[in-house]
């Protein structure tokens, strides 16, 4: 009969590398065409099942790794959705989060300060999840913010033709930039920021607090770019789309290497 601890490394092997090629091919996908089919989501599940049942029956304790498995494909579905249907996170982001809780069940790379007693009953898609949410507000909202300030410190007027209000403002500058018209145009990864009110003939700030399907985008984008042309206007604000995938790579790989951020930070400093 074969070793359970070699069959066990094996298909967590094989786990991992799937889901990272999976999420890196869907990562490199949303950079350039904002669209990802669901090929690599199906072979990440597919993957998940099949290595899971394996790492089920080779298992000591069958229960405990089975009632984790279903635990955390459960949450992660429901994630998934409530993560899409609140606008949170496009469908691709939101399909990649369920097809991901079909995998990391379970974790080899663990050093022991990261034996957390919490790991024992958190499932492992949150680790991930949290860490996706630490990247996206490190590489996303800081950069932006920073670049926003050294470019008023160069003596640029941010929002010399544009109206809103404090809030709007506020969350402009860690959303997005100034750019000029001409540069906006058939870029894939930003969005326009701006619409223009005829009866105020004014431009305003326009916040979209949730996830714009392409289709509506794409009708927002000719329509500025109409009113663009109407008022003769130089530059725009524009938001930046967070390749939402990308992160998803960048948590799910520190969560199989040191685990949940959070967790680490809170009880190397408090344990």
């Amino acid at each position: 009969m074969a070793d359970p601890f070699i069959v066990y490394q094996t298909m967590l092997y094989i786990q991992m590398s799937v889901v990272i090629a999976c999420l890196l091919f869907g990562s490199i996908m949303d950079l350039i065409k904002r669209e990802v089919s669901d090929i690599p989501w199906l072979i990440m599940i597919v993957t998940g099942i099949v290595t899971s049942i394996v790492l089920i029956v080779f298992a000591e304790d069958k229960g405990k790794v089975g009632t984790m498995f279903g635990v955390n494909v459960g949450v992660g579905i429901v994630m998934g959705l409530l993560l899409y249907y609140t606008g949170v996170m496009g469908g691709a982001d939101a399909k990649a989060v369920m097809a991901l809780s079909f995998n990391t069940p379970v974790y080899f790379f663990n050093f022991a300060f990261l034996l957390a007693p919490i790991y024992n009953w958190v499932p492992p898609i949150f680790n991930t999840f949290f860490n996706w949410l630490l990247a996206m507000v490190i590489f996303y909202p800081l950069p932006l913010l920073f670049y926003n300030i050294y470019f008023k410190i160069k003596g640029n007027i941010l929002f010399e033709k544009s109206e809103g209000n404090f809030a709007s403002k506020i969350l402009m500058l860690i959303s997005g930039y100034l750019i000029p018209v001409e540069k906006a145009k058939n870029r894939h990864d930003i969005v326009y920021s701006e619409e223009y009110h005829e009866d105020k003939e004014k431009w305003e700030i326009k916040h979209f607090m949730q996830v714009v399907e392409v289709e509506e985008e794409e009708e927002f984008k000719k329509e500025v770019e109409e009113n663009i042309e109407k008022t003769g206007r130089k530059k725009i604000w524009v938001k930046v789309l967070p390749p939402g995938i990308v992160f998803l790579l960048i948590g799910y790989v520190v969560n199989i290497l040191v685990g949940n951020i959070f967790f680490l930070i809170f009880f190397y400093t408090l344990g």
